[in-house]
């Protein structure tokens, strides 16, 4: 599914906490239950997320765990959100597993940098994975179910790394989030084929080369500061999406004489992002509780915008998720 990676997760953290996880709060009128504080050495962190995404179909539970650290304590706005992570990523839906070792630095509050590198399994179900010949081959949403039906699909494996540089702010209520990910891809397909389809980044991947994917968010976020009990720390965000993917082919990719000139695999989207917070506890183990809406339409897409697919037909991703903080 495409989140690109930890996309949702990061965007989940980012919106989901109060003005700051570190930031002092102010005393309230009125009492309410006090915030477990954050621990001062390292903690272990998870942060789980569950999805189903429509146009294209997609089902996935994405797991993050492992131990977090404050870098150095601070308390101007640009430093003060500082942190070193180290852990494990794996993600689970119907059609394969992925599994690896991830890294993350934040050493301004602006400026996030997350590493990762994972071991792909295709299970060879629900018409994934897809091989080709070519970048110029079909693989419209029809293809992709002609070829399940005829036992184009196979398990297989390979592997998977990303970069993922982003930059983040916030001005008052409006919070502006841009995030690029450099994925590499190296996985083993059938012979005579150089490409497979990944419902993941919804394209045609080289069977060993490059994808660069970007998200940008602009959101408002609305905190529901006269709720207490149940629903302390409340939040509303809501805002627009932009999405882009696409890959970068190279001669090989191509058959013998075949110079390239014409594809176009990559595509873009825009459009509405809600999320709702039912509660921030601070650092315990349930926390943050938050469903997610993404409804976003295509504005450039090889099949999804009339071809093989009405463009009418959003692309939409409905997600829930929550962190669990385990203090020592």
């Amino acid at each position: 599914m495409r989140w690109t990676q930890w996309a949702l997760l990061a965007l989940l953290s980012s919106i989901t906490s109060s003005a700051s996880a570190n930031e002092p709060k102010p005393e309230p009128a009125v009492a309410k239950p006090v915030h477990p504080p954050e621990p001062s050495g390292p903690r272990l962190v998870i942060n789980n997320l569950f999805a189903v995404r429509y146009n294209p179909l997609g089902l996935e539970d994405q797991l993050r765990i492992g131990v977090q650290q404050r870098l150095y304590k601070s308390e101007s706005t640009v430093l003060k959100d500082n942190f070193f992570f180290g852990g494990l990523a794996p993600r689970v839906n119907p059609a394969f597993i992925k599994f690896g070792p991830a890294l993350e630095i934040q050493p301004l509050s602006i400026f996030n940098l997350r590493v990762g590198a994972e071991w792909v399994g295709f299970f060879g179900s629900f018409g994934f994975l897809q091989s080709f010949r070519s970048p110029r081959e079909e693989y419209s949403d029809t293809v992709l179910l002609d070829g399940r039906e005829a036992g184009r699909m196979y398990s297989t494996y390979g592997g998977h790394a990303m970069i993922e540089p982003m930059v983040q702010f916030k001005l008052g209520p409006v919070a502006v989030r841009n995030k690029v990910a450099i994925e590499y891809w190296k996985m083993k397909v059938t012979e005579g084929t150089r490409l497979f389809y990944d419902v993941t980044l919804d394209t045609l991947i080289s069977s060993d080369g490059w994808v660069i994917s970007n998200d940008l968010d602009v959101l408002y976020m609305h905190d529901f500061k006269s709720w207490s009990g149940t629903f302390e720390g409340a939040r509303l965000t809501a805002g627009v999406r932009y999405s882009m993917v696409n890959p970068l082919y190279r001669e090989r990719d191509f058959p013998k004489g075949d110079t390239g000139e014409g594809v176009k695999n990559a595509h873009h989207r825009v459009g509405p992002l809600v999320a709702f917070t039912f509660f921030d506890r601070g650092f315990t183990t349930f926390n943050r509780p938050t469903a997610l809406l993404i409804a976003n339409w295509y504005a450039d897409h090889r099949y999804r915008t009339g071809r093989d697919v009405s463009q009418a037909i959003p692309y939409l991703v409905l997600a829930f998720a929550f962190q669990s903080n385990l203090l020592p």
